[in-house]
C-alpha cells in the first residue's frame, strides 16, 4: 500500500523515502549520494538518527511498515560549524515539526485508503457466499469417499488429492474472509481440540501428491493435553507447514511439538534461503513479502502470514522467527523456525 501511494504521488515527497530498504528520490532534492542504508539502520527502533555524513534520518511506522525520511539536515544548537556554513547541506535543511506533519498526512490517507479498498474487496467478496456453501458441500462430500475408500482398503491416490484440493479451497476462503474482516478470527466459542490430532489431519492432506511430488512432512514430539481454540485456529498450523513447503529449498519439513505444564510450543522448520532481521520484522505485515520470496517462481500474495497474525492475536498466542545460517554459507541457506507458544 505505501510502495504504491509514493509511486503513484498521492502525497508529495519533498524529500528521499526509505521503505523497506527501497530509496525514493525526493521532488525537491535526490537521495544522498554519500549515504547508504547503513546510514538509516537504527536497530528498528522509531527514532532519528544522524549518519556520520552529517544528515538525519527520521523513521517512523505507517500502517505496520516502517518509513524513513531520509538525507534530510535538521540544524540545531550543537550542530558543526561546517555543516552551517555548507551550501549543500543548507539546502537539505528542514525543520522537525514540518516532517512530523508529513508523517501525520501520510497516516491519514494511507488508512483512509486501506479503509477504502478493503471495504470495496469486501463488498466483492460477499457476493461469493452461494461460492463458499457448494465449496463446503465439495469439502464434506470428498471426506465421506476417502473414509469409504480407506475403510474398504481401496484409497487411490486421485481421491486423496481430491479431498486435498477441496480442503484446501475452504481454507483459502477463511483465510480471504478473517483478511476482510479480522473480528470473524474470534467468531464462535472456543472448543477444547486434540492439537495433535489436528495438524497431524493437516500433514495427511498436505503430504497427498501434487505437480511437484509428495512433500515429506516428519512429527515430532507429543501432545498430552486438549486446548481450547476458536474454529480459525487451524490457519495457524496450516499456513506455516504451507509456507514451509512453499520455500524450503531442500530437506523435510518438520514440525516439533514441545509441551511443557504451563506451554505448547508448534514449530515448523524447513531449510529455504536466510530471512534477515529486517525482513522477520515484516513478514506479518498485510501483503509483504522478501526479497528473495519475491524472485521466485512461486505464487504468493503476502496475506497469509498476516491473517495468520490475526489469528495469533486473537488468542492472545505468540509467534516467534528465527533463520539460522547453515553451510555451505556461500549459498545464504538457512534453517528457518516459525514457533507458536499457546498459553
Amino acid at each position: 500500500m505505501l510502495n504504491n501511494i509514493i509511486k503513484e504521488q498521492i502525497i508529495d515527497i519533498p524529500w528521499p523515502i526509505v521503505i523497506d530498504n527501497k530509496w525514493y528520490d525526493g521532488n525537491k532534492f535526490k537521495i544522498p549520494p554519500k549515504c547508504t542504508n547503513e546510514c538509516i539502520d537504527n536497530k528498528n527502533d522509531l527514532k532519528t538518527i544522524t549518519c556520520e555524513h552529517g544528515l538525519s534520518h527520521m523513521t517512523r511506522e505507517i500502517l505496520g511498515q516502517k518509513v524513513t525520511i531520509s538525507g534530510v539536515y535538521l540544524q540545531s544548537g550543537s550542530s558543526s560549524k561546517r555543516y552551517k556554513k555548507n551550501t549543500t547541506y543548507m539546502e537539505r535543511k528542514v525543520s522537525v515539526e514540518r516532517i512530523e506533519l508529513w508523517f501525520l498526512n501520510l497516516n491519514t490517507k494511507a488508512t483512509l485508503l486501506q479503509s477504502i479498498v478493503t471495504k470495496a474487496a469486501k463488498k466483492e467478496f460477499d457476493q461469493f457466499h452461494e461460492f463458499v456453501k457448494w465449496s463446503g458441500e465439495i469439502k464434506k462430500y470428498s471426506e465421506i469417499l476417502l473414509d469409504k475408500s480407506t475403510t474398504a482398503g481401496k484409497t487411490s491416490e486421485e481421491l486423496k488429492s481430491l479431498y486435498k484440493t477441496s480442503v484446501m479451497l475452504m481454507d483459502s476462503l477463511e483465510t480471504t474472509a478473517i483478511y476482510f474482516n479480522p473480528q470473524s478470527a474470534k467468531i464462535g466459542r472456543k472448543k477444547t481440540t486434540d492439537i495433535y490430532r489436528m495438524i497431524d489431519k493437516i500433514k495427511f492432506i498436505l503430504s497427498a501428491p501434487s505437480k511437484k511430488g509428495r512433500v515429506d512432512i516428519k512429527i515430532t514430539g507429543c501432545v498430552k493435553k486438549d486446548y481450547k481454540v476458536y474454529e480459525s485456529f487451524k490457519i495457524i498450523p496450516l499456513s506455516l507447514i504451507q509456507n514451509a513447503i512453499k520455500y524450503k529449498h531442500s530437506g523435510n519439513v518438520d514440525i516439533i511439538f514441545d509441551e511443557t505444564d504451563e506451554r505448547l510450543k508448534i514449530s515448523v522448520v524447513s531449510t529455504g534461503d536466510e530471512i534477515s532481521s529486517h525482513e522477520i520484522d515484516q513478514l506479518f505485515i498485510r501483503g509483504y513479502r522478501t526479497e528473495k520470496a519475491r524472485s521466485m517462481p512461486v505464487e504468493g500474495s503476502g496475506l497469509g502470514l498476516y491473517v495468520l497474525k490475526v489469528v495469533a492475536d486473537a488468542h492472545r498466542f505468540n509467534v516467534n522467527v528465527t533463520s539460522i545460517p547453515q553451510p555451505p554459507y556461500n549459498r545464504k541457506l538457512a534453517k528457518n523456525t516459525f514457533t507458536i507458544i499457546m498459553n
